[in-house]
């Protein structure tokens, strides 16, 4: 199984020509800055249970939601059936109470014996012991995180100045230059891999979408009303 040692290896493969020197804590970071965008494509998708009980319509958020990058992906109720019955976006809103953020159910309550499945995002893990990034796109995760390392490195390099010049003084924007071309080359390496618009780190046709339920003014959308939904 993959670790953080998995990919700080394989960072190291794709900055090892250029020499630049990075700490086992700054390439910690880089990686850990590529898995929350990386998130943001192809997140992890986590689902949780709760039991009704004939009067609870407000529910606590999912244990691992993470606030400003999860996003519920859907509302299952009841839970279980052979048939999906997923709730329309209409059913319910995020509530917050003096307890805290909540999942309310505005147009109906889970009854006792049924439950009422969150299924949400969250960003993927990497530690010592494991990782929840798929084994088909750790290549790509770690051309990001380089990129991402060797463009920290070259913002450095281009503010510094040298005290001295001399005949042996090293050419800091020369060296600035070379680790963003190779920055750029391996980030346009994993937007390739995940098919991702050359323009935009959105994610392809047919991911979700979260639009508005109403219009500006409250109303209905003009081409999208709700009886069509």
């Amino acid at each position: 199984m993959s670790t953080l040692t998995t990919f700080q290896t394989l960072f190291d493969d794709r900055v090892r020509a250029t020499g630049a020197p990075f700490t086992s804590q700054q390439k910690e970071r880089a990686i850990q800055q590529a898995l929350k965008e990386y998130s943001q494509v192809r997140p992890v998708m986590a689902a949780q249970d709760y039991p009704g009980d004939s009067s609870t319509f407000d529910f606590a958020l999912p244990t691992g939601w993470q606030e400003g990058i999860s996003s519920i992906a859907q509302v299952e109720y009841p839970a279980g059936e052979r048939l999906p019955a997923f709730l329309e976006s209409e059913a319910w809103q995020f509530y917050v109470a003096p307890s805290g953020k909540k999942i309310r159910l505005i147009l109906l309550t889970p009854e006792t014996g049924k439950s009422l499945r969150i299924v949400f995002t969250k960003l993927h893990t990497i530690d010592a012991t494991q990782s929840t990034v798929s084994a088909l796109d750790e290549e790509a995760v770690a051309d990001l995180a380089a990129s991402i390392g060797l463009t920290d490195l070259a913002a450095v390099y281009a503010n510094t100045q040298s005290a001295t010049i001399t005949a042996d003084s090293v050419n800091y924007g020369d060296k600035s230059r070379t680790y963003l071309e190779i920055a750029d080359k391996l980030k346009a390496r994993y937007r390739k891999h995940l098919g991702l618009d050359q323009q935009s780190d959105a994610p392809p046709a047919g991911g979700f979408v979260d639009q508005d339920r109403q219009a500006s003014d409250g109303g209905d959308l003009l081409t999208h009303p709700r009886r069509l939904r």
